[in-house]
């Protein structure tokens, strides 16, 4: 119902009210008008007829009463000394003989007293009611009252005509209250229709809409109140929709799995994340959790977020399929302290890549204690050997001391390569780049492994053109050059070659390092550059080596921005292939 009509409505109420209630109080002052009018009317008559009957000297009483009766229209009764009735218009001579003595009559008693007398009352005689008014005759004679009744019906019916007429009065008033009421209601309720109209689009959202600038100042005030309304909501919505979507861009860019779920055990909102890691084809909002996950501990940590209330966390599951393990952390959402949550959020942290480290840290660990214990069980037993007499004799003196020299020089090369290798992982080397010549640094490091090579019956060929720039750190490019040629030497077969190439390419330069050796296995070319990794531990105890060259070499080339790669065939030999960036 608009508001026009509720005004309307009221103000129809209200002046139906006022009319009802001045009607009343109109009608009830009528009553009291007619009656006093019939009243003062039987007083005056009352008096006139006492007087008639004082000047007339003998008259008979009962034609008396029903001759002024008739000419009057009232019951005229006519009572002598004793209360007895002489005379009554309402009754013949017999009846006026069998009426009852009126001396104990109200209006009688008190004419008696005072002269005058009045009642209202309901006649015993002729069961109406009546209007009575008595005046005492005075004097000694026969006669000493004249009464007059006036029926009440007539004066009822006085009151109903003249109340009638209050009717058109009352809707008359009201006629003239409801039109100009109305064209003011309209006139005054437009504005405020067309106020409600703009506020009620705003609610949906349209919050651009020009307020109505007539109506009054009240609906001036009214408008600029909304209108500062409908600023403070634009703002609000702006800050709202830049936190949904940075919020939007955090869920979107996390890298843990997240999804909220809601006491209804329904998912409410998951990221892209969770999707990859369940390789989900759909979007799970809206269906129960039980439909998105299959996995036990992640429900039934849920379950319990949700029913008690709880965070529930360091649970490590494994997504089938995926080859990923996650720690699992489920918080309950709710604004109680404590009881059933309104809804549960889960995380999964991606510790795959943790679980491998701390493999690895196993691994090198078991490795590192591994090569330290051989050469120091060598060491041992010679040190107990030499107590227990072997000292005494040069030769077998000699003999462990040399064991004990080779171990102990082993044990400072793996010590050495292991401090190097952290350095280099931590970033705490520093290399000084700068143009070298490639051609020159393997000529010397030819000449150095020369005799090395000749021992061994290998034979070091250099194919490279001179000059052969690359930016590099000398120091650390005479390291890498030095750990791929001392394995292409010490693990190539009799008469074998070891062949230095290198060329040119788009983007850069490549140094490739191939023997005719023993070859890698397919399944450990991946792996050669793992701390410790070796191909054959037969064959790695015939040579000397710590077994961190080659991720040596690798973490180097990482540091020169370039990259190392390896092919090889087993029985056939291998190529180590080094590829540096483009020098400008």
């Amino acid at each position: 119902m608009r508001i026009r009509h509720r005004l309307l409505l009221a103000l129809v109420g209200a002046a139906l009210a006022g009319g009802v209630l001045v009607s009343a109080g109109a009608i009830g002052l009528i009553r009291i008008a007619v009656k006093e009018s019939f009243a003062e009317r039987v007083r005056a008559e009352t008096a006139l007829l006492a007087e008639w009957i004082g000047d007339s000297g003998s008259l008979d009483p009962q034609d008396f009463a029903v001759r002024t009766a008739a000419r009057l229209g009232f019951r005229v009764t006519l009572i002598g000394a004793e209360g007895t009735v002489v005379g009554d218009s309402a009754k013949d001579r017999s009846g006026v003989v069998a009426m009852d003595n009126h001396a104990g009559r109200p209006e009688v008693q008190a004419a008696r007293l005072s002269g005058t007398g009045e009642s209202f009352r309901r006649s015993a005689s002729t069961n109406r009611e009546y209007f009575y008014s008595a005046r005492s005759l005075g004097g000694k004679g026969r006669l000493r009252y004249v009464r007059i009744a006036l029926p009440a019906s007539e004066v009822y019916r006085a009151q109903r005509r003249h109340a009638w007429l209050v009717l058109p009065l009352l809707l008359g008033t009201m006629v003239l209250l409801i039109v100009p009421g109305y064209a003011a209601v309209r006139r005054l309720s437009r504005p405020m229709e067309r106020m409600a109209d703009v506020v009620e689009r705003s609610g949906e959202g349209a919050l651009h809409i020009d307020l109505p600038r007539d109506g009054g100042r009240e609906v001036e005030r009214l408008g600029q109140a909304v209108k500062r309304m409908q600023g403070a909501l634009l703002e609000k919505l702006g800050e709202l929709d830049s936190e949904r979507a940075v919020f939007a861009s955090v869920i979107s860019g996390m890298r843990e799995g997240l999804v909220v779920v809601g006491a209804d055990r329904r998912v409410r909102l998951v990221n892209d994340a969770l999707c990859r890691v369940l390789a989900l084809d759909f979007d799970p909002r809206g269906h129960l959790i039980e439909e998105v996950v299959r996995h036990p501990l992640l429900l039934q940590d849920v379950g319990v977020a949700l029913e008690e209330g709880r965070e529930v966390g360091e649970t490590v599951i494994r997504i089938p399929g995926s080859g990923r393990s996650f720690q699992l952390q489920v918080t309950p959402l709710s604004g109680e302290p404590e009881g059933p949550a309104d809804a549960a959020l889960a995380l999964l942290f991606d510790i795959t890549r943790l679980e491998r480290l701390e493999s690895v840290r196993r691994e090198f660990v078991a490795n590192v204690s591994h090569e330290l214990r051989t050469p120091l069980t060598s060491i041992a037993a010679s040190v107990e050997t030499l107590i227990d007499g072997a000292a005494d004799d040069p030769d077998d003196a000699k003999r462990f001391l040399e064991i004990i020299r080779k171990h102990t020089h082993r044990m400072g090369d793996l010590i050495e390569d292991l401090t190097d290798l952290s350095l280099i992982e931590t970033g705490a080397v520093s290399l000084s780049l700068r143009e070298l010549d490639v051609a020159e640094v393997v000529q010397g490091l030819v000449e150095h492994f020369a005799p090395l090579a000749a021992h061994r019956g290998v034979r070091i060929h250099v194919d490279l053109p001179s000059p052969f720039p690359v930016r590099a750190d000398r120091r650390r490019l005479e390291q890498i050059l030095t750990n791929l040629i001392d394995n292409a030497v010490k693990f190539n077969k009799p008469d074998g070659t070891v062949t230095i190439r290198g060329n040119r390419a788009t983007g850069g330069s490549a140094l490739t390092i191939e023997d005719s050796g023993i070859g890698i296995p397919t399944d450990s070319l991946e792996k050669v550059f793992h701390r410790f990794h070796q191909v054959s531990r037969d064959r790695s105890r015939a040579v000397r080596g710590t077994g961190l060259g080659l991720a040596i070499v690798k973490h180097l080339m990482r540091l020169h921005d370039g990259s190392v790669t390896v092919e090889s065939e087993l029985g056939e030999g291998s190529s180590f292939t080094l590829e540096f960036p483009d020098v400008r």
